[in-house]
């Protein structure tokens, strides 16, 4: 099989990063932007629904602005001599010659003489509400002295035509330390006893008495309070920003 050369592209400033933050930043000063993760911020919508996301908004802005050189599903980044390589899931290589990397997230990167500190992260549980769903009002409880910080009952997205959003699911919004993510007392199970604690004190029931029955249907998980730490001698056209 052929070999094919690695694309080559030069640019004057590139953002590296894939938070909202550098997306921002790049859509400001018109820099290209490599979006180095799949991960995106967490963001629910119904279908009937425009998305309304700056993060979004701004990947279509760059795209329709031809600042995103290269597609998604990038699988790594690193420094090649004096260029930027990126070589994506598909393994198309490519370098970029360049004279400022800004640098806001270091996923999938490597040899770029920094690293990435997490102290916590943001996580949101999404439940489905299988019974009792068609609650009408809006509810938002707000709790002190827990790592849940908000739990939301927002219109469903998985009932078709529930334009009026009377139909609920529920979404909680926790903030985990980097030591406790992986541990069961702060997992969706736990957040669910939680849940269900907190429904039965605000009285929150089918119209017909009976409690709630909730399902968990996903976790959505990103760093929250981190910051990015030299460890190595750093090309000098590199700038950390946090």
């Amino acid at each position: 099989m052929m070999k094919l050369p690695p694309l080559e592209y030069t640019f004057d400033n590139i953002v590296l990063g894939w938070r909202e933050e550098a997306v921002s930043f790049a859509r400001e000063h018109g820099y290209h932007l490599i979006v180095n993760s799949d991960q995106r911020p967490f963001h629910h919508f119904v279908g009937y629904q425009d998305i309304k996301s700056k993060w979004y908004e701004g990947i279509f802005d760059l795209g329709m602005r031809s600042l995103l050189p290269i597609p998604f599903d990038v699988q790594t980044v690193g420094l090649h001599d004096d260029k930027l390589k990126v070589v994506t899931e598909g393994n198309t290589k490519v370098l970029i010659s360049f004279k400022k990397l800004h640098i806001f997230d270091l996923d999938n990167c490597g040899n770029l003489g920094a690293q990435e500190i997490v102290s916590d992260y943001l996580v949101h549980d999404m439940f489905d509400i299988a019974a009792g769903s068609r609650l009408g009002r809006d509810i938002v409880l707000n709790l002190k002295d827990s790592f849940v910080k908000t739990i939301r009952f927002v219109p469903s997205n998985r009932i078709d035509r529930n334009t009026s959003g009377d139909f609920k699911d529920i979404v909680t919004t926790s903030i985990i330390s980097a030591g406790d993510i992986k541990s069961f007392d702060y997992s969706e199970t736990v957040i669910g006893i939680l849940l269900r604690r907190k429904m039965k004190e605000h009285k929150i029931k089918q119209p017909n008495g009976r409690s709630l029955i909730i399902n968990h249907s996903f976790r959505h998980t990103v760093k929250h309070t981190f910051r990015l730490q030299v460890v190595d001698e750093m090309d000098e056209r590199i700038f950390l920003h946090e």
